[in-house]
């Protein structure tokens, strides 16, 4: 079988979002839409290759040049454009609630800072992606072929089918209101398959590339029941606009984590550790969701998989083609493939080609598309049987050999311990004495320290047979059993109306009220802030039901702050009656002991 046709045995059905503006498409006729940037040190553009005189060939000769984008489109929309193009009557309308009634206050807040910070960061201008949708559908009327990219990789037992997609424009944030705008955008998919004893090729994992995440949590095991496969195609939903892939249909909230808050969130990595690992609260997985919840911008994918499907049995087939390190465009061209915005945070940057990240370094999952899912550690099914048995006759070696290390210690500490003895006997407070002591005590640690090593490779040892045995019977490990986070999609029902509007409101409120505060009565800004912290909780409250609940813990709050102040005012008498009371107790147990002695 060729790797064309082993490719198209397992290619991957993509279901997107009604709404959804932009496919995976050929870059050819995309690159000869664009003209060619060059950046120099200072951060000005020169253009390199007009319009219309650009294609592949081209753009790999210039490839070797630092500092190179390419650019889609010349100019946003007008706002009568703009007006025309949003009321054409083929646009599937999106609807969605708002995202903001699903996240706490204090993420609404960093919400609005998120906003304003793109005053001021490098952005896609307004209007850019309608723009871009223009010339998309153009550019359909030349090639309307649905393309992947892909090739094959043939490492560590593994056979690797990597696809690759490519897209004309990223709109999640105009159009679906999410974290980012940006030209271009290349998504990526992994099928694992491993050779069994019969020479046959067997599926055995799959990878969907996700905004940040990395290694185990991108991939599912092909007998997942979450996996969704027609046939040998696993089912990607794409998100609307981020085009991040998933693996259940649905809509996901996530979080955009700004740079300033790291600091923070390592602090409270630090507390959370000590919270779960030394006081044993919570779980690990419930704090770091609070911790998320705190520090990042939320924002929706919508993969909700209601619109157009590409692939086998779907409203399209693809049109795949071959790519490798011998491709020139792809080797050769390390610039970014759309609007270079240089914004410092990256998220309105396009991003560079499928080999390459934006600092012309190669990508992890072009040179170890193993490591990309964190394949590395993982055996094909049919090499771990003798693994096992290699590790197991390894371990009876290095288990013996500690056992003559832990018999000459155990001498040693025996012919240390009878010094030891005889100086105490003789010289009991002499210097000798002491150093001999402190030599006995290290020679002890020493030992017990080769005890504990050999009770963990005994421990080792057993779970290496118990799970010998379940290999051997066909018992596989739970499918899920390597993810570290599951990222499932949001299921909490769609909050009220009155919420949804509060919540819009709600970050804005608190950044006039800070100013008014400021402003107009900085005097006596902490009162007012109280007063201000009181009337917001209360509406916060009523918009999201539980009114009821929040004047209940407003009660408990007072009544403790009226217990605090009672006991200030009146500590001594409640230091006496504290010690009558001690002094009651004290004297009835005393007497009920002795009683008992009788």
């Amino acid at each position: 079988m060729t790797d064309l046709e082993l490719l198209r045995e397992y290619e991957p059905i993509v279901r997107f979002t009604a709404g959804e503006q932009f496919f995976p498409c050929a870059v050819d006729e995309y690159v000869k839409g664009c003209s060619l940037w060059l950046r120099d040190p200072a951060g000005r553009s020169r253009l390199v290759v007009a319009r219309g005189a650009l294609d592949l060939d081209r753009l790999a000769a210039h490839g070797g040049e630092p500092a190179l984008s390419l650019r889609f489109v010349d100019a946003p929309l007008s706002a009568l454009e703009y007006r025309q193009w949003r009321h054409r009557p083929q646009r599937v309308r999106f609807h969605a609630p708002g995202r903001l009634a699903r996240v706490p206050p204090w993420s609404r807040l960093l919400d609005s800072a998120f906003d304003l910070s793109l005053l001021v960061r490098g952005r896609v201008p307004g209007g850019t992606a309608a723009a871009a949708e223009v010339k998309y559908r153009a550019l359909l009327t030349r090639d309307d072929r649905p393309v992947y990219y892909a090739r094959v990789v043939r490492a560590g037992g593994w056979t690797v089918l990597h696809y690759l997609f490519f897209y004309v424009m990223n709109d999640w944030r105009s159009t679906f209101h999410g974290a980012n705008d940006h030209e271009a955008d290349w998504e990526q998919v992994f099928v694992y398959l491993y050779q069994t004893d019969d020479g046959r090729r067997e599926p055995r994992w799959v990878a969907f590339a996700s905004h940040d995440y990395h290694g185990d949590d991108l991939r599912r095991r092909w007998d997942d029941p979450l996996l969704l496969k027609d046939g040998a195609h696993p089912v990607v939903f794409a998100a609307a606009g981020s085009h991040a892939s998933y693996f259940e249909r649905g809509e996901y909230v996530m979080g955009v984590e700004p740079g300033f808050l790291r600091p923070v969130k390592r602090l409270a990595a630090g507390l959370r550790r000590f919270w779960v690992e030394r006081l044993r609260q919570g779980g690990l997985d419930a704090v770091d969701r609070t911790i998320d919840a705190l520090i990042n911008v939320p924002f929706i994918d919508y993969a909700r998989g209601d619109g157009v499907a590409i692939g086998p049995g779907g409203d399209r087939d693809w049109t795949p083609f071959l790519v490798s390190d011998d491709v020139p465009w792809v080797d050769r061209y390390r610039g970014l493939w759309g609007l270079d915005t240089q914004d410092p945070f990256g998220g309105e940057r396009a991003p560079a080609g499928p080999k390459y990240n934006r600092d012309e370094s190669v990508r992890l999952s072009w040179f170890d598309p193993l490591g990309f899912a964190g394949m590395n550690k993982v055996l094909p099914p049919p090499e771990q049987p003798p693994a096992l048995q290699r590790r197991r006759d390894q371990l009876a070696v290095e288990i013996e050999e500690l056992d003559g290390r832990i018999a000459e210690r155990r001498r040693a500490v025996q012919t240390l311990a009878l010094d030891v003895d005889a100086l105490r006997a003789t010289e009991r407070s002499s210097a000798v004495h002491e150093q001999a002591a402190a030599v006995l005590r290290a020679a002890e640690a020493e030992l017990a320290s080769l005890k504990a090593r050999r009770n963990r490779m005994t421990r080792i040892g057993e779970a290496l047979d118990r799970y010998s045995g379940s290999v051997h019977a066909g018992v596989p490990d739970p499918p899920d059993a390597h993810l570290r986070h599951v990222h499932a999609p949001d299921s909490t029902p769609a909050p009220h109306r009155a919420l949804q509007v509060w919540a819009a409101l709600s970050g804005g409120v608190v950044l006039l009220a800070v100013v008014v505060l400021v402003a107009v009565v900085p005097a006596h800004a902490v009162f007012w802030a109280v007063v201000f912290g009181l009337c917001f909780a209360t509406v916060e409250a009523a918009a999201a039901g539980r009114l009821t609940d929040f004047l209940l813990s407003v009660a408990i709050v007072l009544a403790v702050i009226t217990a605090f102040i009672l006991a200030r005012e009146f500590w001594r008498w409640l230091v006496v009656i504290m010690l009558g009371v001690g002094i009651v107790i004290m004297i009835h147990d005393n007497l009920r002991e002795l009683a008992g002695d009788r």
